[in-house]
């Protein structure tokens, strides 16, 4: 299932700039991970802000749950401010030309 997934770092005042280069390290390698087994489809940092978006393809939301609140590096230090779950939109239009009808 595709996921759109907006987070926004939350650091400030919580920890040391170094400090927070040393997570975002760790960070960059488990993206560079779900980037290369697929689970991560895309992933972009937004240009002069402290937010990421990420299309993560995850068999449920249970484990996106998981990978957001137990193996993100920076899990202590992200606010999910959007997560949407993705519908294919040519399945959306096949069920419009069927006008919801099984």
């Amino acid at each position: 299932m595709l996921f759109y997934v907006q987070m926004k770092w939350n650091h400030e005042g919580r920890i040391t700039l170094d400090e927070l280069w040393e997570i975002e390290e760790e960070e960059a390698r488990h993206a560079q991970e779900t980037l290369d087994s697929g689970y991560c489809i895309g992933l972009w940092k937004v240009a002069a802000q402290k937010r990421v978006i990420a299309i993560v393809d995850a068999p449920s939301a249970e484990e996106l749950d998981r990978n957001a609140l137990g193996r993100l590096p920076m899990r202590e230090y992200l606010d999910f401010e959007e997560v949407w779950p993705l519908r294919d939109y040519t399945g959306f239009a096949e069920d419009v030309i069927a006008r919801y009808k099984v």
